[in-house]
């Protein structure tokens, strides 16, 4: 039997290389040619990064540049903290509502929400031990349901945006982090997202993600923390083009000055009926309306309801009639103080469509969009308007009313 040569084995184990990778994009795995249910197959079948394919497109928005002098559109903006569907549903309703008012809005996806707890040590968190984090690891169960809400969600024109994995708050978590550990959260958002079949074997049929994590746009991080410069530093170098993390006011937006990098702050408004001002995220409520406990009395979480449904739309009265600057509102869909934080957002959601036709919700993408093909000089002109820091306090007249918040769930 003839001996082959150093020369020739190597050129033997090249062949037989590239003939396995040849099969493995020929063979595509089981999770990636499922049947798709019936709606997402009329979209056609499109895998996600991993496979190879590129992402579908999701549904365009037509926007307009503005001519000198011409009033700009009234934008409110709906974002998401978490953006994985419950046991309950609430995305769902929440897509149902949106396409209601023809809406788009932003979901900030926890990463983690698709890592099942048993593939936990994949996650390698900058500064802490692996498999470690302030969240739950997803229930094994609820991956599938996730994936057709964020396939949903996608195909209605909504964004995806990052909230990344571990959501470490307080002295040692994200605020410490530099730019490297940034971008080490990021890649690691990205790979849970792409590769979700790899982490779930327990999957077998599911549809493929119709996107992949080239649609991050930008993200808002956990409890609004983080080093600035480090982060703005990691979300350039990401191709990240915008930022949601920062306290603000109503008020055209700008850009960070080194980088570029959009900055959407979470605006403070007026809590109806006081002096007092709260970032317009759901939590920020809680903590002043209920010293941050989840739990109240029927009456009170009814209290608690229109209190914010009132501040929603007071604000939304005043930049409308002034400014005209983008409304920003945030929530987690928790379902504290009998949900009174979820009805008040639906409710507002509802009757500022029906109050004012001119509204039109978007998503901060399509914010960014709007904002870049804008002429520079008519979008100084906005960016120099003052922000919407006094307005009134009080009900105002002919304000529609929120329906009384439900029992609590036993």
């Amino acid at each position: 039997m003839r001996v082959l040569g150093p020369s020739s084995r190597l050129a033997v184990g090249l062949v037989l290389a590239l003939v396995l990778v040849m099969l493995a994009f020929a063979l595509p795995d089981s999770s990636s040619v499922a049947e798709e249910s019936q709606d997402s197959a009329s979209a056609g079948a499109i895998v996600s990064a991993s496979g190879g394919t590129a992402p579908e497109p999701a549904p365009a928005l037509d926007l307009k540049k503005l001519a000198p002098g011409e009033r700009p559109p009234q934008f409110v903006i709906i974002t998401l903290d978490g953006g994985c569907e419950t046991r309950s549903g609430v995305l769902a309703d929440l897509l149902n509502r949106g396409d209601e008012v023809n809406g788009r809005f932003t979901f900030f996806l926890s990463g983690l929400c698709l890592l099942p707890d048993a593939q936990r040590m994949a996650y390698q968190p900058p500064g802490k031990s692996p498999g470690q984090s302030d969240l739950p690891f997803a229930d094994a169960d609820m991956v599938e349901t996730r994936l057709s809400t964020l396939a949903r969600m996608h195909r209605s024109g909504h964004e995806i945006g990052t909230h990344f994995l571990g959501h470490f708050c307080g002295a040692s978590g994200v605020a410490t982090w530099n730019a490297t550990q940034w971008t080490s959260e990021i890649a690691q958002s990205r790979e849970f997202l792409d590769n979700w079949p790899k982490y779930n074997p327990q999957i077998d049929g599911a549809a493929p993600l119709p996107f992949d994590s080239s649609v991050f746009a930008g993200g808002r991080t956990p409890c609004l923390e983080g080093d600035r410069p480090a982060m703005f530093a990691a979300y350039a170098e990401a191709g990240l083009r915008y930022e949601a993390s920062d306290p603000g006011a109503i008020a055209w937006p700008k850009r960070e000055a080194k980088t570029g990098v959009w900055e959407f702050p979470l605006p403070a408004l007026r809590l109806a009926g006081t002096e007092k001002w709260v970032l317009s995220m759901d939590y920020n409520f809680l903590a002043n309306q209920n010293n941050a406990q989840t739990e109240a009395a029927p009456e009170r979480c009814a209290e608690i309801e229109k209190q914010t449904y009132d501040s929603y739309m007071l604000a939304l009265q005043a930049t409308e009639g002034n400014s005209r600057a983008p409304l920003i509102l945030g929530s987690h869909l928790n379902s504290w103080v009998c949900d009174a934080y979820i009805n008040s957002f639906h409710q507002f959601i509802t009757d500022a469509h029906a109050r004012y036709p001119d509204v039109q919700f978007i998503s901060l993408n399509d914010l960014a969009d709007w904002l870049e093909i804008q002429d520079p000089v008519v979008l100084k002109e906005l960016q120099a308007l003052p922000a919407e820091r006094d307005y009134p306090n009080a009900e105002p007249e002919g304000l529609i009313q929120p329906e009384p918040a439900p029992d609590p769930e036993s």
